[in-house]
């Protein structure tokens, strides 16, 4: 008889440590990640940017982070420099690439950001 006594006061004290702390950390986090994957639109149309003959001349690898505004009508505006690397090289034909993307029609206003890499061409 003791030692189900002993397992059942064991039991109630583990499941209100254990039911109370994790509800509250989950729901936080996935409200603020899933309304932004659900409201990004598919992409119609992407222009590749061009990659600028002096880089390419030169060799010069490198990635540019961009942060634009989807419209309602999917067309792209606000389109601005996060970073890049190496700084100046990519940057207007990145920024030229993107400001030309159209995304799927979705009736809000989605902002984001999309790092394009510059890699040189096989061969």
């Amino acid at each position: 008889a003791p030692p189900p006594a002993a397992a059942a006061s064991q039991a109630p004290a583990a499941e209100p440590i254990a039911v109370v702390p994790p509800p509250a950390p989950p729901p936080a986090a996935p409200r603020r990640e899933e309304p932004a994957s659900r409201a990004l639109p598919r992409l119609l149309s992407d222009s590749a940017p061009r990659y600028p003959l002096s880089a390419l001349n030169r060799r010069i690898e490198g990635s540019v982070q961009i942060a634009f505004v989807i419209q309602p009508d999917g067309s792209v505006s606000a389109v601005r420099l996060l970073s890049s690397t190496p700084p100046g090289v990519f940057d207007e034909a990145a920024l030229a690439a993107v400001s030309r993307w159209r995304f799927e029609a979705s009736g809000q206003r989605v902002p984001t950001s999309r790092t394009l890499s510059f890699r040189l061409p096989k061969g």
